[in-house]
Parts: C-alpha cells; structure tokens; sequence
C-alpha cells in the first residue's frame, strides 16, 4: 500500500534534487502493479515515477515500456543495458549517469520508493526439492524449447567464478566461489540465431529474462547472456548452494543475481 510520510531533502533517494515537501512514499509491491504501456510505473535511485507519458517519446515506445515496466530501473543500467540504440561510451549505472538520469525523469516523479524490508523478502524462501527441480526454457508465447534437471546440467562443462559481493544491509564484503553452466551453453544455437533473424533491422535486441520461484525476474539483452562470465549456478564455495543463498539455481552476473530460477524466457 501506498502512504504519504515527511521525508527529508533528498540526497542520492531523489538524484539530488532536493525534494523535500510531505511527499508520497511507495512500496515496491505497488510499483510491480504498473506494468502496461497505458499505465508504467519505474522505480530508480530511492523515487518511483510515472512514465507512461514518456513511453510514445522513446524510440522502442511500447516495447521498451513492456521490458521496464513495473520494475527497478537500475536493473536496466550498464554498458550492456539498452542495446543497440543506446551505445554509451561510459557505465550508466555511474553516479553521475544516475544524476543526469535522474534530473530528466524528475518531471514524471510521484515520491520516495519503499523497498521491501529485508526480513520479509526472507520469509518468502519457496520451498525447494533439489530433485524435483526443472529448469524451463521458453519463448515469450509460453512455447518450451528445452527443459532441464539439476542432474542434467550436472553433466554439462562446468564453469567455476570468483565473485565479489558488498550486503546492501550490512555493507559486508565477501568473495565467494561459484560453480555451474554457461547460460550461453544451455541455448540451443538454431533458437538463438532464430532470435537474431527476427530482431534484424529492429531497433530492439533479443531479449533473456530469468525467472525465479518467487516471481521475480531478471533481464538482459541476448548478446549478454551469451558471454562467457554469465553463469547459473548450483554450487557455493565447493558446497551444494542451499535455498538461502537462491538454491538450487542462481543467476551469477556482474555482481547481479537472480535467486531460485526455474524458468528463462526467450523473447
């Protein structure tokens, strides 16, 4: 639920604006119900913002809506991030880009954005049987390309990666061991080049959206995925990853994870 709260004058929650006025506060459960190109909520940088007036004046319009839609916008910054219309020289996730970022969405702003509290999101651990596990590889219309078990990609190469990780809650900082499957390995070569030949002449790319048991997702262009440091993995620090870490299968990418994944969407 949304709720109205005194909020202090903004430092990095609103790009620096200085936002100060008894404003909206909006939860991230609200944000995720605005996901249509007629009704396009974002959240970015701690405010939310209305996009859907904005949405005719990007280039990809409806097709860019449907990819951000109802979800962080910063799930979408970096040199990989936008494709091939937007080929920035620099990250965009740096805390200038996010500043310039900021100052161009201020307009369609609605208030402070409230994340889920820590405590909650780990009471949704789902409940896992390793064995039973599926791993589902699908095109956007629901079509199954390929499935399959943990035992499966246990038999496929195996990639291990040390990965840096900072807690956004303790501001801890560990590097951990991870070992399982090229993503790029599970692809079936005529699918992706199938996906290559539809996109050809477009201004959009390919889309891979990793899907967890929770509901929540992860999304990156097909060209992305495809490299070679892209990983889902089933192992941590040599051990079987459990289910708090996002076992029996996480995402692995640039410090960004997507936990409990049972399905990758082709789209």
């Amino acid at each position: 639920m949304s709720r109205w709260a005194r909020v202090a004058p903004a430092g990095l929650a609103s790009g620096g604006l200085g936002f100060s006025r008894c404003e909206r506060r909006i939860s991230e459960e609200e944000v995720r119900k605005h996901r249509s190109e007629n009704d396009a909520w974002i959240s970015f940088n701690g405010s939310v913002y209305d996009i859907t007036s904005f949405i005719p004046r990007h280039p990809q319009k409806a097709n860019w809506a449907s990819r951000v839609a109802g979800r962080r916008f910063e799930h979408f910054l970096g040199r990989d991030a936008f494709g091939p219309i937007h080929r920035f020289k620099t990250d965009c996730s740096s805390a200038d880009a996010k500043a310039n970022l900021a100052r161009i969405l201020a307009p369609y702003r609605l208030g402070s954005w409230e994340p889920a509290a820590a405590s909650k999101a780990a009471a949704r651990w789902p409940e896992v049987d390793r064995e039973d596990l599926r791993l589902r590889l699908e095109r956007a219309d629901g079509a199954e390309v390929r499935t399959f078990t943990l035992e499966d990609l246990k038999k496929m190469k195996l990639h291990t990666r040390r990965v840096t990780h900072k807690c956004t809650t303790s501001g801890n900082i560990k590097v951990q061991e991870w070992t399982g499957v090229l993503v790029r390995n599970l692809l079936p070569a005529s699918e992706a080049e199938n996906l290559k030949r539809e996109s050809r002449g477009q201004s959009w790319e390919p889309l891979v959206t990793f899907v967890g048991m929770d509901g929540f997702g992860h999304s990156m262009f097909l060209s992305r995925a495809l490299q070679d440091d892209v990983l889902l993995a089933f192992e941590q620090n040599g051990e079987a990853l459990d289910v708090e870490q996002g076992g029996p299968l996480r995402l692995v990418k640039d410090g960004q994870h997507a936990k409990w994944v049972e399905t990758v969407i082709l789209e």
